[in-house]
């Protein structure tokens, strides 16, 4: 009896000496398919920042509209997803007509351009908006901070990384064209609704925190 309890003893004290596995998961890569819908714009902005766009098309391919609402709403409350109200029927809208029982409804797909990179300028007069206006119509307090990472790196964190003269460039891009990988495994969704001009200003904020 004494020679079992001192083998469990020693088995566990091995197993508490062993390294905990690092496992580190590929970037995400999907996207939602492309349309001329405005809810698409919608849902790679409202959803993205808390799944992969592979949930979408996991669900069943007959799910009807009150089915994807009930969905969209759910997300909403009681999850939380930071997204308006008013952006629901869009964003169901899209979602039946690519995903589920209206596929047959769905406009033509819209070809995806990569945008160039843009010239910082002082673009605030220019897009008609200002910065605080832009950072609440597209969400990006909802993922990020001034000095630490929420769901995305924190403001600072990224005029840190892309200091010099073609940061702000480097950063409009990033925010027009969105990307994943470079801050870890959530994908950042593209914003190519936003004009040059909307993207330098939010870029040229981002690098002055």
């Amino acid at each position: 009896m004494r020679i079992a309890m001192l083998l469990a003893a020693l088995a566990l004290s091995a197993a508490g000496g062993a390294g905990a596995l690092e496992i580190h998961l590929p970037p995400e890569t999907a996207t939602y398919k492309p349309s001329e819908l405005p809810g698409y714009q919608l849902v790679q902005r409202n959803c993205m920042t808390c799944h992969a766009a592979q949930y979408a098309s996991s669900q069943p391919p007959a799910s009807p509209r009150a089915y994807w609402e009930a969905t969209v709403r759910k997300m909403k409350k009681p999850f939380g997803a930071q997204f308006a109200d008013e952006d629901v029927p869009a964003m169901v809208d899209y979602l039946v007509k690519t995903y589920g029982a209206e596929r047959g409804a769905a406009t033509a797909l819209a070809p995806v351009a990569k945008p160039a990179a843009v010239a910082a300028v002082p673009a605030a007069a220019a897009s008609g908006k200002d910065v605080k206006t832009l950072l609440a119509a597209n969400g990006c307090m909802a993922c990020h901070a001034i000095d630490q990472k929420v769901v995305g790196p924190g403001f600072a964190e990224v005029a840190a990384k892309y200091k010099g003269k073609d940061g702000a460039a480097a950063v409009a891009a990033n925010i027009r064209n969105g990307g994943a990988g470079k801050w870890g495994p959530v994908p950042m969704p593209p914003f190519s609704q936003l004009s040059d001009a909307e993207a330098a200003t939010l870029a040229k904020y981002v690098l002055s925190r």
